[in-house]
């Protein structure tokens, strides 16, 4: 456990996290979706993204991020925080449009929840350069590879990519106010995570989406008590956190 903290303490050395402010940072997320998504996993279709950029109708109610590799400049993942729009029930979150068959009914259906403080974590995605392929944990949100960058200690802080990623969202969605965080997950994603110390909540039953998926709850109130049950867990937003509210001090999240 005490390995993690040492590869994500220096990981602000070799990459940088970012909230897009910029059209120029939201093309670069376009473009890794693009990578991953259509020419890699097919998720998506090539000709429905001109311009070799992947977008869809909830990027404009978002909040992204992105990790940049820093001597290289390279994009090396990205993810994002769809907010569901204050009083507009019938504008569905992706996870109840394509999974709302696989949700199990009770408290913790996206319609039982208010709207506001609602919001889904989504797109994540971690480029080719930073990953391999390996069994059955091949996907977007990617795994252990071999180096093609960096150096040796460089490469053994990426396989917490991923996992950055979600320290990331988490982060800003305390931040910004969101309570309740909804993720379609592939199960695999879901244990290692739960490893980590997360109490994601599983709210139905596995569908294929893009492959085999879950579809999770989590609350800022767990991630209270996740921090303070896991020392581990505690340890790694300490790192995290600091460098994310610099980030919405930056962009203008935090007033």
């Amino acid at each position: 456990m005490k390995n993690f903290k040492e590869l994500i303490e220096p990981f602000s050395k070799y990459f940088q996290i970012q909230i897009v402010d910029t059209p120029d940072l939201l093309q670069k997320v376009h473009q890794i979706r693009y990578e991953v998504f259509c020419k890699e996993f097919h998720f998506e279709r090539e000709e429905d993204c001109p311009g070799g950029l992947e977008q869809d109708d909830y990027d404009d109610q978002s909040i992204h991020c992105l990790i940049i590799h820093r001597s290289s400049n390279s994009s090396a993942g990205c993810i994002r925080l769809i907010q569901a729009r204050e009083g507009d029930s019938q504008q569905l979150l992706p996870i109840e449009r394509y999974c709302g068959a696989s949700l199990h009914p009770g408290a913790t259906h996206p319609s039982q929840l208010p709207r506001e403080g609602l919001c889904e974590i989504s797109r994540l995605a971690v480029s080719s350069i930073f990953r391999r392929r390996r069994g059955e944990s091949e996907s977007p949100a990617g795994t252990a590879q071999e180096a093609v960058i960096g150096n040796e200690v460089e490469y053994r802080t990426f396989p917490l990519l991923s996992l950055t990623l979600f320290l990331t969202v988490l982060s800003v969605a305390t931040i910004a106010r969101q309570r309740h965080s909804l993720a379609v997950m592939e199960p695999w994603l879901a244990r290692q995570l739960r490893i980590m110390g997360f109490s994601f909540q599983q709210i139905g039953e596995i569908a294929d989406y893009h492959g085999a998926r879950a579809p999770f709850h989590y609350t800022v109130e767990q991630a209270l008590v996740d921090k303070a049950q896991r020392p581990m867990l505690r340890e790694l937003f300490e790192v995290i956190d600091p460098l994310i509210e610099a980030e919405a001090l930056r962009t203008g999240l935090i007033k």
